[in-house]
């Protein structure tokens, strides 16, 4: 039973939590295929699966190899076995940020209104990228590393948007940030960051400006991520649910680890 509630509402859309871990399943079952087909082998009980075997997998089994094989590559294993579309993913970045020059940043946003988990407490795990590192991998599918690069900054591997392969980039939490937009009445600002590719030091458009505020028995966290403007919209209305994968994830971990 969950000790605590949490109500997703996306462009005006309830999400249930039933929803949002069935779609972590799904994510944690593409995961394992594109692993697979990697050359990475996906064991259970120290036997190869077939790619007919990774989808009978339950949703907890399924998780459970998942976040044991990325963390047994570790971030450099992860590198090599990815290379190819870690390259692929570099140049679409690239191109699309090119392109979007001067033009209005897309946002993906999602809203979590949670009960049971104080602001306080929440802000103390998100806010701690030593913290993060333990929890990021388990949160969401398409996280594969989390390493922590100096004050506030990180390594990180993720498919945004669950859209194509994954990218390696430098997330760096930035207090100067321009605001992309004016916080909402009573919020106040949780994280923001911007993001390099790690392959070569190029800035992207990438945005994290996440907005909280404390409520009675909770929280309630407004999350966004802003995009260049020609990124695809199958990947920016993709990452809201994403977004409300991770964070939902992460407070229900946050909550049980009492």
């Amino acid at each position: 039973m969950r000790e605590i509630t949490i109500d997703c509402t996306i462009d005006g859309q309830s999400y249930s939590a039933e929803q949002l871990d069935r779609l972590r399943y799904v994510r944690d079952l593409h995961v394992l295929h594109q692993m697979k087909r990697l050359g990475a082998s996906i064991e259970h009980h120290n036997r190869p699966l077939s790619d007919d075997e990774i989808d009978y997998l339950t949703p907890k089994d399924a998780h459970d190899i998942n976040v044991a094989t990325t963390l047994a590559y570790g971030a450099e294993g992860l590198r090599k076995l990815f290379a190819e579309p870690l390259r692929t993913s570099d140049r679409m970045w690239k191109d699309w940020n090119t392109a979007s020059a001067g033009l209005p940043l897309q946002k993906s946003c999602a809203e979590l209104a949670v009960t049971g988990v104080a602001l306080e407490e929440f802000r103390a795990h998100v806010a701690d990228f030593d913290e993060l590192q333990k929890l990021v991998v388990e949160a969401n599918p398409d996280h594969f590393f989390f390493c922590p690069e100096g004050a506030g900054g990180a390594y990180a591997m993720e498919t945004f948007g669950m859209y194509g392969a994954p990218t390696d980039v430098l997330v760096t939490v930035d207090p100067t940030l321009p605001a992309p937009f004016d916080l909402d009445e009573g919020f106040q600002l949780l994280l923001p960051g911007r993001v390099k590719l790690t392959s070569d030091g190029t800035p992207i458009d990438i945005v994290a400006y996440h907005q909280c505020k404390p409520l009675p028995n909770g929280l309630l966290v407004k999350l966004c991520a802003l995009f260049p403007a020609k990124t695809p919209k199958e990947l920016v209305d993709g990452h809201k649910l994403h977004l409300a994968i991770e964070f939902a994830a992460t407070l229900e971990m946050i909550s049980a680890a009492r």
